[in-house]
C-alpha cells in the first residue's frame, strides 16, 4: 500500500491471542477444583450484588425446516476494578461433513475492558463442553446432592467433563458410563479411571441405580420416564434445542425444577412441558436464585442446562488468568 495513504489511514495492530481446543482443555482440567471454585465464587458475587451482570437472552437463529441453528451469546460481568466482556458465536453442526463428529463449532471472544478490541479468541467446542460439565458439578454442589453412585448417559465430550468435575469433587464410589455406542462408553470409563484414582469407573449397557444421573445426549425422545428407577437428582444437559428431549413430561410434577438460566424455558423439555400445560415458568428456579437462597430441603431435583453465556464469561475469565507455561497433566 502507498506509504502516504497508510499514514493517513493510521491502522494499528490489535493485541490478540488465540487458545485452541487443546489449550482450553489443559487450562480447565489442570486444577479442576480451582476452576469450579472460580466459577462458583463469581456466581456468589453476582447473586450477592457485589458484581453486576449484563446477560441478554441468547439469540438463536434456526435454519428453516432443519434441525440446526447458530447462537449468539453475549455477557458482561462488571466488578470493582474492571470488567469481563465476552461473546460466543457457535453453530449446531448436525451435518458434520467438513467438521465431522463435532456438534458445537465456532468461537468465543473476550474484549478489552477499556478499549473494546477483541483481545482473545477461543475455540468453542471444548470450552462449551467443559463449562457445561462444570455447570453440572456446581448444580450438584448447590443442590447439596449426595453422590455415591453417578450414572452418565451420553459419553461424549459433555458427559466426560461432567463426570470428571463431579467425580473429582464428590468422589463417588462408582461412575457408570452408558452410551448407545458401547465402545465410546468404555473409552470414557477408562479415561475417567486414569484421572480419578480410587473411583470405580465402568461402562454399562443399561441404566443402573444411582444417586445422581447426568444426561448429555442428542436424543429426540425422552430417555427417563415415570416407569424407570428415578434418581434423587437428575441433571439434563443435552436438550438444548427445540427438537431435543431427555426427560418425560410425566416427571414434571415429581421433581423440583431448576435451570442454569431462564433461557432454558425456551427450548427442549421445559418448552415442551409448558406447551403441554405440565408446568408454569414460575416453577423453575435459576442458578443465581439457587445460589442466593442456599441449598433446598432434601427431595427429588431436576436441573436443566441449555447453555449459559454467564458460565462462558466466568470460564473465559478463568482461562485468561491461567499460566500458559504449565505442562499438560
Amino acid at each position: 500500500m502507498d506509504a502516504a495513504l497508510w499514514e493517513l489511514l493510521r491502522v494499528h495492530p490489535e493485541p490478540y491471542e488465540f487458545l485452541d481446543d487443546a489449550e482450553v482443555h489443559r487450562r480447565l482440567t489442570h486444577t479442576p477444583a480451582a476452576y469450579l471454585d472460580h466459577v462458583d465464587a463469581g456466581l456468589e458475587n453476582i447473586a450477592g450484588g457485589r458484581w453486576q451482570v449484563e446477560q441478554p437472552a441468547k439469540r438463536v437463529f434456526r435454519d428453516p425446516g432443519m434441525e440446526r441453528d447458530f447462537r449468539v451469546m453475549p455477557c458482561v460481568v462488571r466488578r470493582p476494578g474492571g470488567a469481563c466482556k465476552t461473546v460466543k458465536l457457535v453453530g449446531t453442526n448436525t451435518g458434520g461433513r467438513r467438521v465431522p463428529e463435532q456438534i458445537t463449532v465456532g468461537r468465543a471472544f473476550a474484549l478489552d475492558a477499556a478499549e473494546n478490541f477483541v483481545r482473545a479468541g477461543f475455540a468453542a467446542c471444548l470450552l462449551s463442553s467443559a463449562r457445561t460439565g462444570a455447570c453440572a458439578a456446581i448444580a450438584r454442589r448447590r443442590l447439596a446432592a449426595p453422590c455415591e453412585r453417578l450414572l452418565v448417559v451420553g459419553c461424549g465430550r459433555v458427559g466426560y467433563y461432567s463426570a470428571f468435575y463431579i467425580g473429582g469433587e464428590a468422589r463417588p464410589a462408582a461412575i457408570h458410563c452408558l452410551d448407545r455406542d458401547p465402545e465410546r462408553a468404555a473409552r470414557t470409563a477408562a479415561a475417567l479411571a486414569r484421572q480419578l484414582p480410587g473411583v470405580h469407573c465402568e461402562a454399562v449397557t443399561h441404566a443402573v441405580p444411582c444417586d445422581v444421573m447426568v444426561m448429555a445426549t442428542d436424543s429426540r425422545t425422552p430417555l427417563l420416564g415415570a416407569d424407570d428407577p428415578l434418581p434423587a437428582t437428575v441433571i439434563s444437559l443435552g436438550a438444548d434445542s427445540a427438537w431435543q428431549h431427555e426427560v418425560d413430561g410425566a416427571l414434571a410434577c415429581h421433581y423440583r425444577l431448576y435451570a442454569d438460566t431462564l433461557d432454558s424455558l425456551a427450548c427442549g423439555d421445559l418448552l415442551a412441558w409448558q406447551a403441554e400445560g405440565l408446568m408454569d415458568d414460575h416453577e423453575v428456579t435459576d442458578l443465581l436464585s439457587l445460589v442466593r437462597t442456599g441449598p433446598p430441603a432434601p427431595g427429588p431435583a431436576l436441573f436443566v442446562s441449555t447453555g449459559s453465556a454467564l458460565l462462558d464469561n466466568l470460564t473465559i475469565d478463568y482461562l485468561l488468568a491461567r499460566d500458559s507455561q504449565r505442562p499438560v497433566p
